[in-house]
C-alpha cells in the first residue's frame, strides 16, 4: 500500500520577516515555520511592532516570540537619507533674529574698538607736533644772544629786514635806512597774504600768526677751535669791500653766498660773501648781494663798523632763526648764516593753526625806575632789550576729523626765562 503525504502547509526551519528602512514603506510580515508547531498568527506579529517618533529620530522597534521562549528583538535608526526632521518657519525666523542680534552687537564693539584706536592715533601725532615744536623753539629762545653780550649796535639794511624779518621794523631816525637789528624782533599777527620771501614754492603766512626772529652765535663753527677770527684794522678795506684773512686760518672753510657777522667796538653788521680769492686770501663783500646786506664804501656798514680801517675786528657767523607757520598749517624754521648757503629752513611741525609770543620786558620811566610789565609786540629799542621771559603759546589740530565732524585742537603754553638778555643788561 502506498502511503501518499498529504501537502505540507508550512516549510521546514525559520524565515524572519523582511523590513524596509524607508519610512513609509510598508512592513511585509512573513511567517516563521517550525515544523510540527502551529503557525504564529501575522496579527500577533504587528500588534508586537511599535514605532515611536521624536524631533528626527524614529525607532523601530521588532519582537517576535518564538516556540522556544527566546525573544528575537531588531533596534533601527531610522534617522537615515529618507528622514524628513527639521526647523520650522518660524523656528528659522527666530534663530536669524538672534544671530543678527549677536553679530551687530559684535561689529558695534569692533567699530568702538577702531574708533578709540583712531582717535588715539590722531591725538598723538597732534601731542607730538605740540612738543616738537615747542622744544625747538625753546631752545632757541634759551640761546638767544648767544655770544653778542658785549654788542649793542647791530646795523642791517632796512631793505633786508622788511623783506625778510618783520613787516613793522623798529626805526631810528638818526640813522635812515639802518635798522638796529634787535636779539629778538618780532612780527605780531601778520596779515593776510603776506609773502615769504625766498620760499620754494611760494606760500604765505598763516593769517594772525606771530614770525619770531632769533639772534644767537654758531658754536658748532670754529676756526681752529676757535668761534672767530680777529683781524688787524688794515684786514678790513672798506673801499674795495674786501677782508683778507690771516695765514694759519684755513680758506676752504668759506663758501661764496654765506652770510657773516663782521664785530668790531663800534657794532656789528652781516654780510654776504660775492667771491673768493684763494690765493690772496681775501673775501669779497661787493654790493648786489642776493640779499641785500652789503653797503661798500664811505656810507656802508663795513667802513662804519671797521671804523674806515681803524679798529680791530673780527669775523665770525652769527645765525638769523625765523620761526613762522605758513597758510598750509606747517611751522617753519628759517635759518640765516650756515655753512653753504645764504640760509636754510626746515619743516618743525604740521597742522599748527596759530603760534603766538608774549614778552615780559624791564624797563626803565624817565627818572630811573625799574618798571616789568608785559607785551605782546616789541615796538622800541628799549622793550627790546629789555626782555627777560618769553612766553610761547602753539595750537594744533589733529590730522584727521575724529569728533562730531571736526579736528580736535590742542594747545600748550610755556614760559622760558632768556639768560643771556640779563647778562647783556648787567654788562
Amino acid at each position: 500500500m502506498v502511503h501518499i503525504d498529504k501537502p505540507r502547509q508550512y516549510e521546514s526551519g525559520p524565515r524572519l520577516l523582511p523590513v524596509s528602512h524607508g519610512r513609509g514603506a510598508p512592513v511585509t510580515s512573513g511567517v516563521t515555520q517550525f515544523e510540527g508547531v502551529t503557525r504564529v498568527p501575522r496579527a500577533a506579529h504587528r500588534r508586537d511592532v511599535h514605532t515611536i517618533f521624536r524631533r528626527g529620530v524614529k525607532q523601530l522597534k521588532w519582537d517576535s516570540r518564538l516556540n522556544d521562549g527566546r525573544d528575537a528583538r531588531a533596534t533601527l535608526d531610522a534617522c537615515g537619507a529618507g528622514s524628513q526632521g527639521g526647523f520650522s518657519i518660524i523656528e528659522f525666523i527666530v534663530a536669524m533674529t538672534v544671530m543678527l542680534i549677536v553679530i551687530g552687537g559684535i561689529f558695534a564693539l569692533v567699530r568702538d574698538s577702531m574708533k578709540v584706536a583712531l582717535t588715539t592715533y590722531e591725538m598723538t601725532d597732534a601731542q607730538q607736533n605740540l612738543r616738537t615744536a615747542q622744544e625747538f623753539i625753546n631752545r632757541d629762545l634759551m640761546n638767544s644772544g648767544d655770544g653778542l653780550e658785549s654788542i649793542s649796535n647791530i646795523r642791517t639794511p632796512q631793505a633786508f629786514v622788511t623783506n625778510y624779518i618783520t613787516l613793522n621794523p623798529v626805526t631810528d631816525p638818526s640813522t635812515p635806512g639802518i635798522i638796529n637789528l634787535g636779539i629778538f624782533t618780532t612780527d605780531n599777527n601778520v596779515p593776510a597774504n603776506t609773502a615769504i620771501t625766498g620760499a620754494v614754492p611760494v606760500t604765505t603766512i598763516r593769517t594772525g600768526t606771530d614770525r619770531q626772529t632769533i639772534l644767537e652765535q654758531d658754536q658748532e663753527f670754529l676756526f681752529n677751535n676757535r668761534n672767530s677770527i680777529s683781524l688787524a684794522a688794515a684786514a678790513v678795506n672798506p673801499a674795495s669791500s674786501t677782508i683778507t684773512i690771516p695765514a694759519g686760518d684755513p680758506m676752504t672753510i668759506f663758501t661764496q653766498g654765506e652770510v657773516y657777522f663782521l664785530t668790531s667796538s663800534a657794532g656789528a653788521a652781516f654780510c654776504t660773501i660775492t667771491s673768493i680769492n684763494i690765493a690772496a686770501r681775501q673775501l669779497s663783500f661787493v654790493a648786489g648781494d642776493l640779499y641785500g646786506l652789503n653797503q661798500p664804501g664811505a656810507v656802508g656798514n663795513i667802513w662804519a663798523i671797521s671804523g674806515g680801517s681803524t679798529l680791530a675786528t673780527s669775523l665770525q657767523r652769527m645765525r638769523i632763526i625765523q620761526y613762522y607757520v605758513t597758510s598750509t598749517g606747517l611751522l617753519m624754521r628759517r635759518v640765516f648764516g650756515v655753512p653753504g648757503s645764504g640760509f636754510r629752513e626746515s619743516m618743525i611741525a604740521e597742522h599748527v593753526l596759530d603760534v603766538q609770543f608774549n614778552y615780559s620786558i624791564i624797563t626803565t620811566d624817565s627818572v630811573g625806575n625799574v618798571t616789568p610789565s608785559a607785551t605782546t609786540a616789541l615796538t622800541t629799542s628799549a622793550q627790546q632789550l629789555g626782555v627777560r621771559q618769553v612766553e610761547v603759546r602753539v595750537t594744533v589740530e589733529t590730522p584727521h576729523v575724529i569728533q562730531n565732524g571736526s579736528r580736535q585742537q590742542l594747545t600748550m603754553t610755556t614760559s622760558t626765562s632768556v639768560r643771556n638778555m640779563q647778562f647783556r643788561q648787567a654788562l
